[in-house]
């Protein structure tokens, strides 16, 4: 009697089954619509890119701060300063146009078919300025070119410098570089503000634990290079460009402009900052941060929504946050501040 010959007909077709390796699925996106709303905008070009760069605020034409003539990789020559607008998207904008290292941040609003917008006034809702335009490819690649708001306001506009950026959309956010051949070494991200209006000062509520990173020229005045007891700031040894710090600490917001100090034990590294703050109503602020030591920094901010689409309608939220940059003459660098 023959044994059955089952297995040995279908042991094929398993194994030829098991090992088909699955199709991979890259991400495709459908268009300009993939990025509407309201934006906070993060740029930077870091001192330690450029050697030399002058930070914001210095006043330094000559010196261990600038010790060779600035050339960025790539540049085609001598170029004549951009000088931007007295707005906050006009000194980003010249940030990211020269060759100095700078931190900006902002909002900017995106209409989904192309187009950016932006005030004319910090913490200003009104958007009637084009200050850009974009291209999101159906591999998620996004291309942008920015300028100046005009002045007077206008609804269009087409003269002045422009600044080209290249990027990628990642978890709804677009992580970009600056392509320009003078102004290399920038980076933007862009991230969805918490929402496009209505903030107030209550939009601050519960704990932070703040995070973030600088360098403050030898040209620097003013506080912030202390490291007694209960600093939140950690300060390197002085170099020929300034001196690098880190900051991390914890902040409570009292919904009406104050950071308050909370009582109990603290880590030697994780210090309660105290301060005030103001959150205008697109979702963009100020602040002043201290701490024990009488260490102080100002920064602008903006409150985003840290979520993450997972696919189809299906978007996971984040704690709420805010990234921000360092304002201070002389000051560069920026951080993280998330709800704990």
């Amino acid at each position: 009697m023959k044994r059955p010959r089952i297995f040995a007909t279908l042991a094929p077709l398993l194994f030829s089954t098991m090992w088909v390796a699955p199709a991979l699925h890259a991400r495709t996106c459908s268009g300009n619509g993939e990025v509407v709303g309201s934006y906070g905008y993060f740029g930077s070009r870091e001192s330690f890119f450029l050697l030399g760069a002058t930070a914001p605020g210095s006043s330094l034409t000559a010196g261990p701060l600038i010790p060779v003539p600035l050339q960025p990789p790539g540049s085609t020559g001598a170029t004549t300063p951009v000088v931007g607008s007295n707005t906050p998207w006009g000194r980003f904008f010249a940030g990211l146009a020269n060759t100095n290292a700078f931190e900006g941040a902002g909002r900017v609003f995106a209409d989904g078919a192309g187009s950016l917008y932006s005030s004319d006034v910090a913490g200003g809702l009104i958007t009637n300025n084009v200050v850009g335009t974009y291209t999101v490819s159906s591999d998620c690649s996004v291309t942008m070119t920015l300028r100046d708001i005009s002045t007077p306001s206008a609804i269009v506009t087409t003269t002045g410098p422009t600044v080209t950026l290249e990027g990628e959309l990642v978890d709804g956010r677009i992580e970009a570089v600056v392509t320009g051949p003078n102004s290399t070494g920038a980076i933007v991200t862009f991230v969805k503000s918490s929402q496009f209006n209505g903030c107030t000062n209550s939009s601050l509520s519960g704990s932070f634990g703040l995070l973030g990173t600088g360098m403050a020229t030898s040209s620097t005045t003013g506080t912030g290079v202390s490291t007694g007891t209960g600093s939140a700031f950690a300060f390197g040894a002085p170099g020929t460009l300034g001196v690098a710090f880190t900051i991390l600490g914890r902040l409570i917001p009292d919904g009406s402009g104050h950071f308050f100090t909370e009582t109990g034990s603290q880590t030697p590294l994780k210090r309660t900052l105290t301060g005030s703050y103001t959150v205008n109503v697109d979702c963009t602020g100020t602040a002043q941060l201290n701490d024990a030591s009488g260490s102080t920094r100002n920064i602008t901010f903006v409150l985003i929504n840290d979520s993450t689409p997972v696919g189809g309608n299906v978007v996971i939220t984040g704690a709420p946050s805010f990234r921000f940059v360092f304002t201070d003459p002389g000051v560069i660098g920026g951080g993280t501040a998330t709800q704990q």
